[in-house]
């Protein structure tokens, strides 16, 4: 017996691509994933106890500007992969400067992200919600273009530390975060230490001043960095186009991959919105939980990209496939207590949200939201599929064809929804078991781009030691 576990250790765990390897990466990430989602949950889980539309309001706000914020975080975060292959082919002068790369792009960025989010909030997009939904999302929505220079920081300084596989800073950052969080949340939303209850204003700033904290810490520490030995670079701080065509050419198809799923999302659940307030508090109640399952994997994926970036770098392939089939391992089996948790404790998770004791009617919340959830943890183990298949996809620079397959998937789903929602006007359980199974179907394309193989030939940096 001991021979056997010896071997299984050996076999998967043990030796360079094995878990053992990855786990140090994923681990600080999987637990800032979930720093990042309590952080979510005390948005919504305070709000909750303002009223049943709030909560509703800030997941659509929130998501409308993410939605935007996605695709320069999307560009400005693949300096990740390139800095995880400069330093597989030891050149981590490059590291250095590809964050200086990231900075600039962030600087261009965001006056381009706020002309979009005034297009945006200008657009019919929140038109099919009720009036008082509309006001506090687009209040909502606001806050968030304003502080999404914090993310652009974050991402670009983050990207330094995920690609040196350094993934501690990260979850340093979101500790800091999640407290300041709570604090200012608890302080702004109901009114205490003589500050007025602001409601969803509060969870707003809260918000953002959570995002900053968090940016501060990851500047400080690159800045810490940068003064040693190893990773001094005095020849060049300012824009270096080889570098900064780099990322564009590989980030920007990540970026549009970003973008592109984001609006299918807020089709999606502006779709469910429409069906009314306990279908929208229903709704923001499963992707609450939804996300506290996906975002975690999103670690485990970072780990994946890094390392492949890694091995590519290094010129090795093989190895690359090797960290990719650990990534499958750890992510599916994190994957399958998630699914046992929906099923065994579905009623429970939607009571955090739709309290009985809160004074409010959550009745015909509920009825919606359990079977919905139950129908939801039917999808995480494919999702872990597409998220190991895509990070070793993006790892190589294989972006463009993981934006069209994306594309592709979205498109099929957003009409499919549409279509039942306000064509056909199918009852919403309905819709959501279709939604399901198209979310679980999409993910086979991304292991069949993955299985092709083609991503093995791919060498987005250059060799040369400059």
């Amino acid at each position: 017996m001991s021979n056997l576990f010896s071997s299984i250790k050996k076999r998967h765990f043990e030796g360079p691509g094995g878990i053992f390897e990855l786990l140090p990466i994923a681990i600080p990430m999987f637990i800032s994933s979930m720093f990042d989602m309590l952080m979510m949950f005390i948005d919504r889980l305070f709000l909750s106890r303002v009223g049943v539309v709030h909560q509703a309001a800030a997941m659509s706000g929130g998501i409308s500007s993410w939605m935007i914020t996605s695709f320069f975080v999307g560009v400005i975060g693949y300096s990740s992969t390139l800095i995880a292959q400069y330093l597989g082919a030891n050149q981590k002068h490059n590291c250095v400067r590809m964050v200086y790369q990231a900075l600039l792009l962030a600087a261009i960025s965001y006056p381009l992200a706020l002309l979009v989010h005034f297009l945006v909030a200008s657009s019919p997009i929140f038109d099919y919600h009720s009036e008082l939904e509309r006001t506090l999302e687009r209040r909502y929505f606001w806050y968030m273009g304003f502080g999404c220079l914090n993310a652009f920081l974050r991402f670009s300084f983050g990207s330094f530390f995920s690609g040196i596989g350094k993934t501690k800073m990260i979850m340093v950052g979101n500790i800091v975060a999640l407290f300041v969080n709570l604090i200012a949340n608890w302080v702004l939303i109901f009114g205490h230490w003589g500050f007025p209850a602001l409601g969803l204003d509060g969870a707003a700033i809260g918000t953002i001043l959570s995002g900053l904290s968090s940016a501060l810490v990851l500047v400080g520490a690159f800045l810490h960095y940068r003064r040693k030995p190893e990773w001094r670079n005095d020849t060049q701080r300012g824009l270096e186009w080889d570098k900064f065509r780099k990322l564009l050419r590989y980030g920007l198809p990540q970026g549009c991959e970003n973008v592109l799923g984001m609006i299918c999302f807020v089709f999606l659940v502006s779709s469910f919105h429409s069906y009314g307030d306990d279908m929208a508090t229903a709704t923001t109640i499963v992707f609450n939980w939804d996300g506290f399952s996906f975002h975690p994997l999103l670690g485990i994926q970072v780990g994946v990209t890094t390392l492949v970036g890694r091995a590519m770098g290094k010129g090795d392939p093989e190895l690359a496939v090797k960290t990719t089939h650990s990534g499958f391992k750890l992510g599916l089996a994190y994957a399958f207590c998630m699914l046992m948790l929906f099923q065994i404790f579905t009623t429970v998770l939607v009571g955090v949200f739709a309290p009985e004791s809160s004074g409010l009617d959550y009745t015909k919340v509920r009825e919606y939201a359990v079977p919905m959830l139950r129908m939801a943890g039917l999808y995480i183990m494919t999702d872990a599929v597409l998220l190991i298949a895509t990070g070793a996809l993006r790892g190589a620079g294989d972006t463009l064809w993981c934006m069209v397959i994306h594309f592709l998937n979205n498109l099929v789903i957003t009409l499919v929804i549409l279509t039942c929602v306000h064509k056909l006007e199918m009852p919403p359980l309905r819709v959501w078991l279709y939604f399901v199974i198209c979310g679980a179907l999409s993910s086979s394309t991304f292991l069949v781009r993955y299985k092709v193989g083609r991503w093995k030939k791919l060498r987005i940096i250059e060799h040369t030691g400059a």
